[in-house]
């Protein structure tokens, strides 16, 4: 197998996805972690591996901001008064053009490039590449899905009323499920899986960056 470093991204994408409740942290892709915003730690990692970059948003006045923050962005919005991150990744895959698509959400701070470019090499050839954690868990966020195959089964979910990120993997034929294992090779701690949803997650998440 080839070096994760090696690993070409020339055909990966990537979508941040921004919209949301937000309701235990308000707004908190804007929340500050080092004196820059949660969500500009998540676009700088990704534009490491790849340029096309689509933040989906959830209004037109969370998008005009992101926009002023991140200027070199392609935002987008939300296309149903409904919020699911089902639904903004939907919106996002329809405006990537390349063939693979990395899913990211704007609260995950410590993405590591590295798993990036090894959930791609995971991911040709295949409908996606998931990585599925000790407890049999799938994590369909921080995620890299085969564009077409992803957005044909975001839209059937959506379309049968089923909101969640799973039931969309459920329909993908060919994921690789990646043990946590394999990732822990490049990302020892998972840390590209944490998340900050609480007041909470981010003073820890302050005092572990100190």
């Amino acid at each position: 197998m080839a070096s994760v470093r090696g690993t070409k991204t020339d055909q990966l994408g990537a979508v941040i996805l921004a919209g949301g409740k937000s309701t235990r942290l308000l707004d908190k892709c804007f929340s500050t972690l080092g004196n820059k915003e949660l969500i500009v730690h998540v676009f700088e990692e990704i534009h490491d591996v790849t340029q096309e970059i689509v933040i989906v948003a959830k209004s037109p006045e969370q998008a005009q901001r992101l926009q002023h923050l991140l200027p070199v962005a392609r935002i987008v919005t939300d296309e149903m008064k409904e919020q699911s991150p089902l639904i903004g990744l939907l919106a996002g895959l329809r405006a990537i053009t390349a063939p693979y698509v990395f899913a990211a959400a704007c609260d995950t701070p410590f993405i590591k490039p590295a798993v990036i470019r090894f959930l791609f090499q995971r991911a040709i050839g295949n409908d996606g590449a998931v990585m599925i954690g000790d407890r049999r868990m799938l994590e369909p966020i921080c995620a890299v899905y085969r564009r077409d195959s992803a957005l044909r089964a975001a839209a059937q979910s959506i379309g049968n009323k089923q909101m969640s990120m799973l039931e969309m993997v459920r329909k993908l034929r060919k994921l690789a499920r990646v043990p946590e294992e394999e990732v822990r090779k490049v990302d020892p701690q998972l840390l590209t899986f944490r998340n900050i949803n609480t007041p909470e997650d981010l003073a820890s998440a302050r005092d572990s960056t100190i």
